[in-house]
């Protein structure tokens, strides 16, 4: 055993450095986000001109499933009957995207009309059966399903790895399983963006469906708008209390590698065009500030001059973290799709 060594010191002593240190690092981030942020008027203009290539290099960032040719095949599915309600009846419909993995929702059917199917998204800590209110309160999602079931359209709402886990009792967390997935070349975003693109490739072999839409809050307004990039089924949708920039809220689920450089929440946007993209955005927002989606909108708008203006509608709302409460772009949405 060496000497062992005699000199003590205050903890204080050292403070200075550390301080120093993560200074530094911040210091270094924001050096890179300024880098990114500069050629992002270029990139915009170079996803107007190169949309499927853009949309390849976006399917890879994001990474597999979404990196190899989809399977288009019809998805095996399990629907289950839940209610006959006065206007449609309910289903629990479980469609396989991976073999030995299914994705579950609450399909809301009016007939055997053709009619065009409007995903609803919920966010964090939410699910189908709280957005389609079978337990008698909506929260902040004002009764989404219910107000889409008024225009002539059926309603699909799919679960995704965000229920709060006190209530139901099934525990998981998503850090760590995306994570997980990050190391073997996937991402949770990617897996359930393939799940809900399978979930369209059931429903589009289905008789009473004809064309699709989207619309979704916080979690469920990432989903939309990432899913609205990447599949051009979807005709119109509407993103709600997510877009943002990203530097403010780098969530390790919401952040890819050179994600600042490549695809921020304005650049992914621009792969809608020229389908309808309605951005919404609360001014009291208490989980996303205002300011953070006012810059990201402007970069939005800068890189969008150079087109038709008509794609893109951005909605200021005098509101907190929720659904919007005007129905004005739902009805937009449907009759873009009717």
């Amino acid at each position: 055993m060496t000497d062992v060594i005699s000199y003590r010191e205050n903890r204080r002593e050292s403070k200075e450095y550390k301080e120093a240190y993560v200074r530094g690092i911040r210091a270094v981030i924001e050096d890179r986000e300024q880098r990114a942020l500069a050629g992002g008027d270029d990139r915009g203009r170079n996803i107007f001109q190169n949309q499927e290539v853009c949309r390849e290099q976006f399917r890879a960032m994001l990474g597999w499933p979404l990196t190899e040719k989809m399977d288009r095949s019809v998805p095996r599915a399990i629907v289950k009957k839940l209610a006959e309600e006065e206007n449609y009846s309910i289903y629990r419909v479980s469609v396989e995207i991976l073999d030995g993995l299914s994705m579950t929702g609450l399909l809301f059917k009016k007939d055997e009309k053709r009619r065009p199917l409007v995903i609803a998204q919920h966010g964090g800590k939410g699910t189908p059966e709280v957005i389609g209110n079978l337990y008698g309160d909506t929260k902040n999602y004002h009764h989404m399903v219910e107000r889409l079931l008024v225009e002539p359209v059926n309603v699909f709402a799919p679960q995704l790895l965000l229920w709060d886990k006190s209530s139901y009792e099934v525990e998981y967390d998503r850090g760590a399983l995306d994570a997980k997935l990050k190391r073997v070349g996937s991402s949770i975003a990617a897996l359930e963006l393939y799940g809900l693109s399978r979930i369209l490739d059931y429903f589009e072999t289905q008789e009473y469906v004809v064309n699709f839409g989207m619309a979704g809050l916080s979690y469920g307004g990432f989903y939309t708008l990432f899913l609205a990039a990447l599949d051009r089924r979807i005709k119109s949708a509407v993103s709600c209390s997510f877009f943002n920039s990203r530097k403010n809220y780098a969530r390790s689920d919401w952040t890819w590698f050179r994600s600042a450089e490549t695809f921020s929440d304005a650049e992914i946007a621009c792969l809608v065009y020229p389908r309808r993209l309605c951005i919404e955005v609360g001014t009291e927002d208490e989980m996303f500030d205002i300011s953070g989606a006012r810059d990201e909108i402007c970069r939005l708008k800068a890189m969008s001059s150079a087109v038709s203006g008509e794609w893109l509608d951005v909605i200021e709302f005098e509101g907190k973290h929720e659904f919007c409460q005007n129905d004005m772009p739902l009805k937009r949405l449907v009759s873009d799709i009717l």
